[in-house]
């Protein structure tokens, strides 16, 4: 597993729909790829589904497949969305996951039909609806101690993910 973060503490909002950000993700892919040959699967929570839309729209044959946990659908702090990535460019499989109870403004689970029909292009989509009410005294509803970060139910939400990269046999 590969967590790439902004080189020196760098922001980048509004910035990981840009050729620029897939082109980083590449050089990522590239790097490890010189130590092991995996299957890549790009997987973002929140302003990470840009980018991980993104990677699986313009990089081709490097990636293959994409999960996209709590997508940013609606405009706000960042300035950007997962559409300004080109989601219908993406031709690997693509697994949505989305909470029932996800409050945050910019990523309503109401959107995730959405998200799944923009993906023309994917040979598979899937969209998974998991339910946490769980949150943290005084947490953001966009930050990770929430339902946005499907706070209670982690484990139980990465085994899901993970079954279903194991089900399509890395691809």
């Amino acid at each position: 597993m590969v967590l790439p973060d902004a080189p020196n503490g760098t922001s980048r909002t509004g910035q990981r729909h840009l050729p620029a950000y897939a082109d980083a993700i590449s050089k990522a892919i590239d790097l490890v790829r010189s130590r092991v040959i995996l299957p890549v699967w790009l997987i973002g929570t929140s302003a990470g589904t840009t980018a991980a839309v993104n990677g699986a729209a313009h990089l081709g044959s490097k990636v293959w497949g994409a999960v996209l946990a709590s997508s940013v659908t609606r405009t706000a702090r960042g300035g950007e969305t997962i559409f300004d990535a080109e989601p219908g460019s993406i031709a690997v499989p693509v697994l949505i996951v989305s909470n029932d109870h996800d409050t945050c403004a910019e990523t309503p689970s109401g959107d995730a039909p959405m998200v799944l029909s923009t993906l023309t292009r994917s040979p598979r989509r899937e969209l998974v609806m998991v339910t946490s009410s769980q949150i943290a005294r005084h947490s953001d509803p966009c930050e990770g101690m929430s339902p946005h970060g499907d706070l209670g139910i982690e484990g139980m939400v990465v085994q899901r993910i993970s079954d279903r990269i194991g089900a399509t046999g890395g691809r």
